[in-house]
């Protein structure tokens, strides 16, 4: 009897086509259990019944078990969701505009969100959609966000979302390569160059969006679900490749994809006290700056008039000296602009002369005479007096070897600074050097060169003592 039993509850056991490989461990545990109760004389008649129970409730629990247990043939794991639903959350948090909205809106908001994700994404990797073993991951990243601004809005069962047409697309376009193979090259040229610009403005938005309607005839397979439909293509890759700004610039976004962002009124109130800091900041250094050059000009302008009236005056004062000399002599007091026009504004080639002193300077005066000037070099103002007891020995002075005084020059011009200027007669022979030791002229005879040096010392004889007063010339 007992070996009957083990039989037909064993062919019970191996019968069950759901047990035939799941529960053979189960039915093994069995077969020792009952033979564990007969070994040990435990097992009358009496406890069949409670026997079979037993094996009843262990050949029913299994296949409940096992329906609730994976399957081997499952879908693969789920991946991380590659797209980045921050920079969706980013533009919410700095907008202004957060309407209350019904279910249907409210979907269509979500749906444009999500779009916006992914261009974003198509920007990064080239591709319009993510893995689908992604997809389970990628809706719960959505749903994360909607949860934050939408409490208890299921966005999949709210909105009839499935969970594969987040990365499944129209006409199975998944790449940018692909869209650019099914499109016309010259509409999608159009449809950059459209777009290539702020779509901030009303006229330029409406000048991209009706560019999308040279890629319709390209676009016209079925939607996938509610989620990719192909009239979504040209938005997601404008955005992503022929709008210079990106997907995430708001007026992009306004545009392509019906999502306003405008910054929070208090963030544009700080940006416009920013702005107006920054502007009486610049201004008001602006003005720091103009002040203190207009300081150091007029300071430059107050020296300059001071330094010119205190010449005025010295001059003033020469001249008054000059003036008596005049009075008693034929000496010319010349202008600069004369002297400048004698020697046509000091010429080099007019140069007959050079010194310590500065340049000798020929020149023709009006009417024809020609004259030499000695410019002397760094002169100031407070010179002049030396220079004019000069001016007054000389011209007092008439000799056959020395030559004659015509006049002078004193001036202060603003590049050339303060001037000193005699005007003599020019010797047109040359210098008494450039006939010794120059190749222009012919060598002086000895009988020359003697009353040459006859007359220079009779010249120097007078002006140490035949003059009054004597005229020491020290650089013989």
């Amino acid at each position: 009897m007992i070996d009957s039993i083990i039989y037909s509850n064993s062919t019970i056991l191996c019968s069950l086509p759901h047990l035939h490989h799941q529960n053979h461990v189960l039915l093994l545990f069995t077969k020792i259990l009952i033979i564990f109760f007969l070994l040990n004389n435990c097992v009358t008649f009496t406890m069949f019944p409670l026997l079979h129970l037993f094996l009843f409730l262990h050949l029913s629990f299994p296949s409940y078990v096992s329906s609730q247990q994976p399957s081997t043939n499952s879908s693969p794991a789920s991946t991380p969701c590659p797209l980045d639903f921050n920079a969706l959350r980013n533009l919410i948090n700095q907008s202004s505009k957060r309407p209350n909205l019904n279910s249907t809106t409210q979907c269509q908001y979500i749906r444009q969100g999500l779009r916006l994700v992914q261009s974003e994404y198509l920007r990064r990797k080239n591709s319009f959609f993510p893995p689908l073993t992604s997809a389970e991951s990628c809706w719960n990243s959505y749903q994360s966000l909607v949860n934050d601004y939408v409490p208890n809005f299921d966005i999949r069962k709210s909105c009839g979302f499935q969970t594969s047409w987040i990365s499944q697309g129209c006409m199975n376009i998944t790449t940018r390569f692909e869209f650019e193979s099914n499109v016309s090259s010259s509409a999608l040229s159009n449809m950059v160059s459209s777009c290539n610009q702020s779509l901030e403005n009303n006229s330029p938005c409406a000048t991209c969006t009706t560019s999308f309607s040279g890629l319709a005839s390209y676009l016209n397979g079925p939607s996938v679900g509610n989620v990719s439909d192909c009239t979504a293509y040209p938005s997601i890759y404008a955005a992503a490749f022929a709008n210079q700004f990106g997907p995430t610039d708001e007026g992009t976004i306004k545009c392509l994809f019906a999502i306003d962002v405008t910054a929070t009124a208090s963030s544009g109130k700080g940006k416009k006290n920013v702005t107006i800091i920054v502007v009486v900041l610049v201004c008001g250094l602006v003005l720091v700056f103009v002040g203190f050059v207009y300081w150091i000009l007029w300071r430059r302008r107050k020296h300059r008039l001071a330094h010119k009236w205190n010449n005025r005056r010295i001059e003033s004062n020469l001249s008054s000296r000059l003036d008596s000399i005049s009075g008693s002599t034929t000496l010319i007091r010349f202008t600069i602009d004369e002297i400048k026009l004698a020697t046509k504004n000091f010429a080099r080639a007019n140069i007959v002369g050079t010194g310590g002193y500065g340049n000798v300077y020929k020149g023709v005066l009006p009417g024809g005479i020609e004259v030499a000037l000695k410019r002397f070099k760094n002169c100031s103002v407070a010179g002049d007096a030396s220079f004019t007891h000069e001016v007054e020995v000389i011209a007092s002075v008439r000799h056959v070897n020395l030559v004659a005084l015509r006049g002078y020059c004193t001036a202060t011009t603003p590049y050339e600074g303060h001037q000193r200027i005699i005007v003599c007669d020019l010797m047109k022979n040359g210098s008494l050097h450039d006939h010794l030791f120059g190749t222009r002229y012919e060598k002086l005879s000895w009988g020359i060169r003697q009353k040459v040096a006859l007359g220079t010392a009779r010249g120097l004889a007078y002006l140490h003592y035949g003059a009054q007063p004597g005229i020491i010339h020290r650089d013989i």
